[in-house]
């Protein structure tokens, strides 16, 4: 069997280019395209790049809505296609891509049809017109009333209030004054099993409207882009076969991309709700125990994301067969 040439390749964007770097299980040369949709066959070859590198500076056409980058040994073996994770726009900082994952299925999730972001109130004109370039066709909202109607959405949205049938736990209970991260991070768990067990159906109608006509590419969103959205992409990577360290690894994400003055009132909020300082920088964090407690609870009570999603999400079989389909090339 032929060695699959690419292990992991990714990108960031570096002075108007794409900086890619790229891991081989063997040293050989690698021939580097770029293009503006993630299909190689649409990539215009850019250099090649002898063997023992590891990265090149990619130009892209700024013209593009969006630039990826195709990674192809020399000698064969396939290309790997990549993009940027998180979409540079100016005031939404934790606008993602979950393209390009690895499953168990042997295929990788699509680039450019789901996106899972933070409050989208925060696009500045710039910004909207490089959403728009996106063409997406869906946008699922997953605040409460009160928050949208604060903050309303620039663009049509289905709202689906992911925290509407759920007790949110109480800082009270944790208001020890020498209460570390790990209160924080318990509260966290908390809510992520409240939702597991409250909002089942509001799931199944978010990820069962991704199978819909029309229904992709879409972008789903909360206010700060990690709890709810966090669950509702925790539940799709895992429909996905996307292992259980990546889909952490994704949640964890935000605390690279959340900008701290976007949290301000929420920090406040929490400390006047009579949570320790430390305990209320781990809930605006995002722990990685509590994501993992969470999709243990999933596989423990409800026997995984498939019987979850046909059990207390109402999904049918069919449905979740036609999402896989859609996402996973």
């Amino acid at each position: 069997m032929r060695p699959v040439g690419v292990v992991w390749a990714d990108v960031e964007a570096e002075d108007g280019a794409l900086r890619v770097s790229w891991e081989l299980d063997r040293d050989e040369a690698v021939d580097l395209g770029s293009g503006p949709t993630p299909e190689a066959v649409d990539h215009t070859h850019v250099l090649t790049v002898g063997p023992g590198s590891t990265t090149a500076l990619v130009p892209v056409d700024p013209s593009w809505p969006r630039g990826f980058v195709s990674v192809s040994p020399v000698g064969g073996g396939g290309a790997l296609v990549v993009g940027q994770r998180r979409l540079p726009f100016e005031g939404v900082t934790n606008f993602r891509d979950l393209g390009g994952y690895p499953t168990g299925f042997g295929a990788r999730t699509r680039w450019g049809l789901v996106f899972r972001s933070d409050a989208l109130h925060r696009f500045t004109e710039q910004d909207r017109a490089a959403y728009q370039r996106l063409g997406l066709s869906a946008v699922w909202d997953l605040r409460g009333d009160l928050e949208r109607e604060i903050h309303p959405n620039p663009f049509p949205s289905r709202h689906v209030p992911l925290l509407s049938g759920v007790t949110p736990p109480s800082a009270m209970d944790h208001s020890d004054p020498d209460a570390g991260a790990e209160v924080g991070d318990n509260l966290l768990l908390e809510m992520y099993r409240g939702m597991l067990e409250a909002a089942g159906p509001l799931f199944g109608t978010l990820l069962g409207g991704l199978a819909e006509p029309a229904g992709l590419p879409a972008v789903f969103h909360c206010a700060g882009g990690k709890d709810r959205t966090g669950m509702g992409a925790a539940l799709l990577l895992e429909l996905l076969g996307v292992p259980r360290e990546t889909v952490l690894d994704d949640y964890q994400l935000t605390s690279r991309y959340r900008l701290r003055e976007h949290q301000a009132e929420s920090y406040e909020n929490l400390l006047a709700s009579g949570l320790p300082p430390e305990a209320a920088v781990a809930v605006l964090g995002a722990p990685r125990a509590a994501m993992a407690g969470a999709l243990e609870t999933l596989d423990q009570r409800h026997r995984g994301v498939e019987a979850y999603l046909t059990g207390p999400a109402g999904l049918a079989p069919r449905t979740l067969d036609r999402v896989r389909q859609l996402l996973l090339s």
